[in-house]
């Protein structure tokens, strides 16, 4: 069963899926004009998870605690001992995913989490996971 990465990220997300990359070794042999290439098969495919987290409250420090435990929850995935997993969105089901990098970015003044008047602590953050096969 695939885990929805709206279950883990929100709704406010984009999923970006790049082809799959192929490994080479090219190797030069002296007094042979050209290159001898040794393909090496698939190095899997790279999946860009953009979006934007919140987390409401009754105080910044309240919304910010419960954005932090957000983010906590999230960065579990960049360690799962159980290894590659199966994740969806919007239909699409991508398996063999593992979690490689998670990053939070900061705005324009270079603050990380911005409180809105909604009472939301916000920020928005950049995850890659890369499809083994």
């Amino acid at each position: 069963m695939a885990t929805d990465l709206t279950t883990i990220f929100g709704s406010e997300i984009k999923v970006d899926v790049q082809p799959r990359a192929a490994e080479r070794q090219y190797h030069g042999i002296p007094g042979v004009d050209g290159l001898l290439t040794t393909h090496m098969g698939m190095r899997g495919r790279s999946i860009t998870v953009t979006g934007v987290l919140a987390s409401s409250g009754a105080s910044y420090a309240a919304a910010r605690a419960s954005l932090q435990a957000v983010i906590n929850s999230i960065e579990t995935y960049l360690y799962r001992a159980t290894g590659a997993a199966s994740y969806s969105y919007c239909g699409t089901t991508y398996s063999n995913v593992v979690f490689d990098s998670f990053r939070i970015i900061p705005g324009p003044g270079g603050k990380s989490v911005n409180w809105t008047a909604g009472g939301y602590a916000r920020c928005e953050f950049v995850c890659v996971l890369r499809q083994l096969l």
